[in-house]
Order: structure tokens, then C-alpha cells, then sequence
């Protein structure tokens, strides 16, 4: 029998046992293990004892990656950067969630805000809301126009004379409501400012909270005989003692209150009016005032319709500018 025919003849005899004996291990790593697409895609032939081991060994070892992988998650590793910002879902679910009283709370105007010269005060109060609590319901109005009174050196101040019973509040601390009474009957606020004597005069609100109560205070005050027609909005609050009636401030309640701190009138932080959308013009009615009546120390809201009285050239000039 040639030698090729003997060699044939001695791999047909051989047989795989019926019971391999594998060794007892956690983990036994092969020398290389093939993973399934190199079996299909070599066209050679596995013996299946050793399929069998090679499975059980697969088996094992993906077992111990995944235990291992999932410690090092639970873990959180601060050392590692790739954990050190990680969160669970409930903080992450607790981070997103915001205090929506935080988010919506407006800002009261501290005493700092009022601490400015006169004229700058008057500027800074544009856009700004003036808050009145009445009966638990909030009125309110934000500021589009004001006037600047520069105490003893202005003709025009009430301080212009000297410090009076009546006018001690423009020489309080800024920040201080000056309130006073016209015509017997109606009144104006105003707020102190740097400078002796020194307060701007509230002229006109643009109502935002409480108008149907706005609405009732005002008609109440009505003369006899006036048309008993719907008051529109911008007719609520646009004039120094129209506003005070919508929002009933009067002389009692409000004189000399310190409005950063008061519990019933105040200011909260609004929308700034930019200067290109601020008129700079003379101030109403004050033609006893002499050279300091063509002053031009009123300020308001360029388009705003609840101005009180618009002055259409320096509109005009600003159009053109």
C-alpha cells in the first residue's frame, strides 16, 4: 500500500469522543476566536466539538464585558471625564423642571434705581410699571411720559421757593412718592430724585392690569352731564390726575411712602424706552414758570397713544433726522 494511501486511511479511523471533558473556568480567553461572518464567508468546516467549546467560551466572555461595563456606569467614575458630567434621568428630569414664580415674578426698582439726577430719572422711569394694590387686585400701568422738576433753581417746582409742609416729600430720600392735590378735587404723584427739592411727575400710564376696575374708578369721577360712553383704554390713565384716579392713589395713602419698600404702591422693572423712540419736549401747563416754561424737560414714548398731549414738530424733526 503506497504511502498517501496509508495517510488516508489513518484519518478516516479517527473520531471526536461523544463527551468532551472541558475544563472548569470563569473565563478562558482562546488564542482567536472567529466570529460568525468569518465561519460563513471561509467556506471551511468547524469540527462541532469544538464549536461547542468555542460557544461556551464566547458565551462567558461576553458575560463578564457586560457586568463589567455596566459597574463602571453605575459607578460613575468622577476621575474619568467622559462621567464627570453625567446625571441620571430623575436629576436630570429635576434640572429641567424651574420654578415657574421665579420665572414670572417681576422685579421690584430697589432704592439704587432712584438715585439718579432729575432729568435722568424722569428718562428711566419710561417703560417702568407702577404697581397699586387695591382690595388684593393688582392695577397697573407702565409709565410713557414724565416730567423733570428741578427744585430750587426751576420756577416751575413747587420746591422752587423752599422746603414746605406741603412739598416735604421732594426732599426725601429718592425714591419717595410725592403726592399732592389740584383743583380741590384731583391729585398728581410724583417721584423724588437726587437733588434738593428735586422729583419727576408721573403724566401718563399705559394701563395693563385691573382696566375694568380702572374703568369703574374713572367714570365715578366723571362731571356731571359728561357722555356716559365706554372709556376706551388709552383714555383710562393718560394725564397726571386721570391716572391717579384709575388707580386710586390720593394724597392720604401715598404721600411720602417710600416706594422701594411700600406694600400698597411701587414700581417694577419694565421695557426700556430706547432714546430714538424718546420725544424730548416742554413741559404742559406751567407758562408761570417764565424763561423755565419752554424747558425741555418732558419725556415720552414716540407712538404711544396714551400720551397726553403729543408735540408733533419735534415728532416731526425726529422723523426727518
Amino acid at each position: 500500500m503506497s504511502t498517501r494511501r496509508r495517510k488516508l486511511q489513518d484519518k478516516k479511523t479517527i473520531t471526536c469522543p461523544t463527551d468532551p471533558k472541558v475544563p472548569k473556568t470563569d473565563v478562558e480567553e482562546p488564542t482567536s476566536i472567529a466570529g460568525p461572518s468569518a465561519d460563513e464567508g471561509s467556506g471551511e468546516k468547524h469540527n462541532p466539538c469544538q464549536n461547542s467549546i468555542l460557544s461556551k467560551l464566547k458565551s462567558k466572555l461576553s458575560q463578564a464585558d457586560t457586568a463589567q461595563t455596566d459597574a463602571d456606569i453605575i459607578s460613575k467614575d468622577t476621575s474619568s471625564p467622559y462621567f464627570s458630567n453625567v446625571r441620571s434621568p430623575e436629576e436630570l428630569d429635576e434640572a429641567s423642571v424651574e420654578d415657574p414664580g421665579e420665572a414670572t415674578q417681576p422685579k421690584r426698582l430697589s432704592r439704587a434705581f432712584y438715585e439718579q439726577p432729575c432729568e435722568d430719572l424722569a428718562k428711566a422711569l419710561l417703560g417702568q410699571v407702577l404697581v397699586r394694590i387695591h382690595n388684593g387686585e393688582r392695577l397697573t400701568g407702565r409709565i410713557v411720559e414724565t416730567e423733570s422738576y428741578l427744585g430750587r433753581r426751576d420756577k416751575a417746582a413747587h420746591s422752587y421757593k423752599g422746603k414746605t409742609d406741603r412739598n416735604t416729600a421732594m426732599f426725601m430720600s429718592p425714591g419717595t412718592a410725592y403726592v399732592y392735590n389740584i383743583y380741590g378735587m384731583y391729585c398728581c404723584m410724583n417721584v423724588s430724585s437726587q437733588g434738593e427739592g428735586e422729583a419727576v411727575l408721573l403724566r401718563s400710564l399705559e394701563p395693563l392690569e385691573g382696566k375694568t376696575v380702572m374703568s369703574t374708578f374713572r367714570v365715578a369721577n366723571r362731571k356731571k352731564g359728561s357722555p356716559c360712553k365706554p372709556m376706551k383704554d388709552r383714555e383710562l390713565c393718560n394725564g397726571p390726575s386721570k391716572l391717579t384716579q384709575a388707580l386710586r392713589i390720593d394724597k392720604a395713602s401715598t404721600n411720602q411712602v417710600a416706594l422701594p419698600s411700600h406694600d400698597a404702591v411701587w414700581l417694577e422693572e419694565g421695557e426700556k424706552v430706547p432714546a430714538t423712540k424718546m420725544v424730548v419736549s416742554k413741559r404742559i401747563n406751567i407758562n408761570y414758570a417764565e424763561e423755565w416754561k419752554d424747558k425741555p424737560l418732558r419725556f415720552y414714548e414716540l407712538g404711544n397713544q396714551c400720551v397726553s398731549v403729543r408735540d408733533k414738530e419735534v415728532e416731526k424733526l425726529m422723523k426727518e433726522s
